[in-house]
């Protein structure tokens, strides 16, 4: 590879989601180079992945109160919010460059990239969690997706360089009954920021050079700043439509087929322990495990959590048992906890 080409885009979410399409269609067609870009959503937006119902993640009186452009991503994943201090970055590649089509192996050869920027940024304890996330000492400071088109690949994320709980629990729709001081806490326990691990926060730019040094450094190339070729310009006129419209946006999903929301509280030897679920046709979206118990190590129950989105709920005891020699929580077994969760889900 000689070159790969940078872009870094400041635009609405029609625009970068838009694009994000037709780049990965360019660089799998080897129309356009292998790319990385930087991008700030401006207005900010509240994205929603690509299977999920938006009546189902969003407060949409909340999001539209508050000025957020609301889309649905070409990639699958759960609900995010987009904005100055969350940008976002995308890596393409043509197929033939991975050799395979196996995602998790995809996932771990292109994840070095964002780690390898977190260490330019000064954050050196990284790494990749679960199927989509990267934490920082068993806290989230990014998520990541995959999606692929025409032999393209794009694996794309956010940055944390700070977030604002209490905001993201106004305009989202999350498996709590009633939002308290305790789950603001409880997400805050689970989300950490570029700003809170290093004690200050970078700028944008900052990020384009962490970036712009991952991709050299890896793939053992030089990066180029570049723009869009006209290909991409004249595509990008007919796809960007698509990301405008009301069908696009609001019914994609059939709202018959509501997420199913449910919290289930167990007074146990351990202490109290709450299990928040949200399933979509049987599929787990989300688990939390909440409570006044204690686990050790620390950060091992929002490891579980990691592993448990996006499966079968059939395979939802499996997953809590592979932990068992991950994981301690004083008073009640890993297999214990397994049913609980199970139950929670079956009721």
């Amino acid at each position: 590879m000689n070159r790969i080409r940078e872009l870094y885009h400041r635009a609405p979410a029609d625009f970068l989601l838009a694009s994000e399409e037709v780049i990965t269609r360019a660089v799998g067609l080897k129309i356009s180079p292998p790319t990385i870009r930087i991008n700030v959503f401006d207005p900010p937006a509240i994205l929603i992945g690509y299977n999920q119902d938006i009546y189902e993640e969003i407060n949409l009186d909340e999001a539209a109160e508050l000025g957020f452009n609301i889309n649905r991503r070409p990639t699958g994943g759960g609900t995010i919010i987009m904005y100055s201090d969350t940008p976002g970055w995308e890596i393409w590649l043509p197929l033939s460059m991975v050799n395979t089509i196996n995602i998790d192996k995809i996932y771990q050869e292109l994840i070095k990239i964002p780690l390898t920027a977190l260490k330019h940024l000064g954050i050196e304890n990284a790494r990749h969690r679960g199927k989509n996330d990267i934490e920082v000492e068993g806290r989230k400071i990014s998520g990541t997706g995959l999606y692929m088109d025409s032999n393209g690949i794009m694996l794309c994320g956010t940055i944390l360089l700070d977030f604002n709980v209490k905001l993201m629990l106004r305009v989202l729709k999350l498996p709590i009954e009633k939002i308290s001081d305790k789950d603001i806490k409880t997400f805050e326990e689970r989300i950490t920021t570029v700003k809170e691990v290093l004690g200050f926060k970078p700028s944008v730019e900052d990020v384009r050079n962490a970036f712009r040094k991952a991709v050299a450094e890896v793939f053992k190339t030089d990066v180029v700043e570049g723009h869009l070729n006209e290909w991409e310009l004249k595509e990008l006129q007919s796809v960007i439509e698509r990301y405008r419209s009301s069908e696009w946006i609001y019914s994609y999903r059939s709202t018959n087929n509501k997420s199913s929301m449910k919290i289930c509280t167990h007074k146990t030897p351990a202490g109290l322990i709450r299990i928040h679920t949200k399933i979509f046709e049987g599929v787990v979206e989300q688990i939390l495990i909440t409570g006044d118990f204690f686990a050790y190590p620390q950060s091992a129950i929002q490891e579980l959590e990691a592993n448990l989105k996006w499966i079968s709920i059939e395979d939802v005891y499996h997953v809590v048992t592979e932990f068992r020699d991950k994981m301690t929580i004083h008073g009640i077994s890993i297999y214990e906890l397994a049913n609980l969760i199970k139950n929670c889900i079956e009721k």
